[in-house]
């Protein structure tokens, strides 16, 4: 019979040992058991018990100095793809026995940093974040003191830690190249001033530079990428004279105000223009003329952003990773022939 006393005494170390297995084996068993064969689970199992060993949360926080936690911080909850994104950094966050606080940074980079500051007192294990712009000095600082972060999304500047994004320099030439397919020349990138937004754009001047003369991109850059931007964009274009052909927006919700607007004035889409936007939101399919977009599957790379902050060390090299883009071809891009 196993005393109180012989149970204190027990380690993962003695369960691992006494199974004939590895210490991650019996961590598994105890917080992923589903990694685990159920003959393997079931030898360690039967080691646990017979030793005796009793996991004790508490003692692990305290010697360890962190929580169960992960943070992550959007730049804007608003924004349907980073709730998709935060779906799947939850989901995934899960499978390894982690919680998630969530943080709405509200495009506000002060608020940003207060958000990291809070996360640091909590002792989150690991943060991950869609920054607002620049690297905050509080995360750098924070990975200083052993605390590994994740980048979702390019910030401003060159950057040498860890991140997932997705490739926006391919998906502006994908939605750009799309456009020129269907005919049209005088083309319009609409889209905000974001690192990753900026290589949409790079990506559809490349498409231009690329085709045959005689095609034309101008570029509008907003503040922000939402539809109250978009329609404001709309109003400025009915005041010219001549409508663009061919617009390319830089997220959805800026494609949904331009397409709400010019409807409602009377232009007829994709009669007189091809729409394009990007994220694939929920909404892009729903619309009352569906959107075309360009998706980078946010769940999977809120999923990857996890695997990859929970092998992150503090070594401080670079350690990227993109996901490819799609082209999701909707009507408001398919000129009538």
């Amino acid at each position: 019979m196993t005393t109180e006393s012989t149970r204190q005494t027990v380690t993962v170390s003695d369960v691992a040992a006494h199974a004939g297995v590895s210490r991650a084996t019996v961590s598994y068993a105890l917080t992923q058991p589903s990694r685990l064969s159920d003959e393997m689970l079931a030898r360690v199992q039967a080691s646990i018990a017979e030793l005796g060993y009793v996991r004790n949360d508490a003692a692990r926080r305290l010697r360890v100095g962190r929580s169960q936690a992960l943070g992550l911080v959007v730049a804007n909850s608003r924004n349907p793809f980073f709730a998709e994104l935060a779906s799947g950094v939850e989901t995934e966050a899960a499978r390894h026995g982690l919680f998630i606080l969530l943080a709405n940074a509200d495009d506000n980079p002060e608020r940003e940093r207060q958000y990291l500051r809070f996360f640091e007192s909590q002792q989150v294990n690991g943060v991950l974040i869609a920054p607002v712009g620049a690297v905050p000095e509080e995360l750098v600082e924070l990975r200083r003191k052993g605390t590994p972060f994740v980048l979702l999304g390019k910030p401003e500047g060159d950057t040498i830690y860890p991140s997932v994004s997705g490739d926006g320099r391919s998906g502006g030439r994908l939605a750009t190249e799309h456009l020129i397919s269907q005919g049209r020349r005088r083309l319009l990138f609409v889209g905000g001033p974001h690192p990753q937004v900026v290589d949409r754009r790079d990506g559809a001047m490349d498409a231009v530079d690329a085709a045959a003369s005689g095609i034309t991109l101008e570029t509008i850059t907003v503040p922000l990428q939402t539809a109250r931007a978009g329609e404001e964009i709309a109003e400025q274009l009915l005041r010219r004279d001549e409508l663009p052909d061919g617009i390319f927006a830089g997220n959805d919700l800026l494609a949904l105000g331009l397409m709400h607007r010019l409807i409602a004035a009377g232009v007829s889409i994709p009669q007189t223009l091809s729409l394009v936007g990007y994220d694939d939101i929920e909404f892009a399919e729903l619309a009352i003329v569906p959107l075309t977009s360009v998706r980078h599957a946010g769940d999977k790379m809120g999923a990857a952003a996890v695997l990859k902050l929970l092998e992150a060390d503090s070594s401080g090299e670079s350690d990227e990773a993109e996901f490819a883009p799609q082209l999701m071809v909707r009507q408001t891009s398919l000129r009538p022939t």
